[in-house]
């Protein structure tokens, strides 16, 4: 099912081994995520996680909060296999799900009032229209005050801001590389294609602007809609489901 948007379960492989070390800050990202949700650690909530990959975001959501059940979906066998392996200790609190992002049928399974609805590096394989579509839908499956929160690629404004992200991730990836394993054989792969905004591949990669993002979930009814973290063209923002007046 992964290869429906491009996505091989090779690039799971590569991604899995490599994900700690090519991504920016990716554990500042999900700690920032886990003080953005409404939630006490004590809370008994539901989440979802969309292309949670190796589930390492809804392991840090449930080290915060470990009364939450958590939803994970990804189109990648090999991504399930290991978010179970890395969830063991949450077996229960847990329910792993194979989708396809581009379709609609997993949407119409998912239950509603969601606290929170997640998701990382996975969005941007949607066009324009297809992640509009998309957060229409998931704004129906939060609860009131409930929060979605994106971290994902976003389409630089201009070729300067493209080269600037460029460097930025490439100077990231060789620090983190270096610092995490004394080497640079994880920079030296991530040169090879990795860096979207050196070599974009339009056909699977289709990061849309932030600024446009953020007024289509303003538009949607999303409340306390912002951009929250920016680095290297890897942004997190998104936005509150307003509470009821009976909340």
């Amino acid at each position: 099912m992964a290869e429906a948007t491009g996505w091989m379960e090779d690039d799971s492989q590569k991604f899995i081994e490599l994900g700690d070390l090519v991504v920016p800050s990716r554990y500042e990202q999900a700690r920032l995520i886990c003080d953005l949700i409404p939630a006490s650690p004590g809370d008994h909530f539901m989440g979802v996680d969309i292309g949670c990959g190796e589930g390492l975001l809804s392991k840090t959501i449930l080290e915060r909060f470990p009364e939450a059940q958590m939803t994970l979906l990804d189109g990648s066998e090999a991504m399930l296999t290991r978010a179970a392996e890395n969830l063991g200790e949450y077996a229960y609190q847990i329910d792993l799900r194979q989708f396809d992002l581009k379709q609609t049928d997993w949407l119409d399974e998912l239950p509603r009032r969601f606290r929170c609805i997640v998701s990382s590096l996975a969005i941007h394989h949607l066009d324009d229209a297809g992640k509009q579509a998309l957060y229409q839908a998931l704004f129906d499956h939060l609860a009131p005050g409930g929060v979605m929160l994106i971290a994902d690629l976003v389409h630089p404004p201009n070729e300067q801001i493209a080269e600037a992200w460029a460097n930025e991730w490439d100077r990231d990836v060789r620090e983190q590389s270096l610092a995490r394993t004394g080497s640079l054989h994880a920079f030296d792969q991530f040169q090879n294609g990795w860096n979207h905004y050196r070599t974009p591949d339009v056909e699977f990669d289709k990061p849309s602007l932030l600024l446009d993002q953020l007024q289509w979930l303003e538009e949607i009814g999303f409340s306390g809609v912002g951009c929250f973290w920016l680095r290297a063209g890897h942004a997190v923002f998104g936005g509150y489901r307003p509470p009821t007046n009976r909340d």
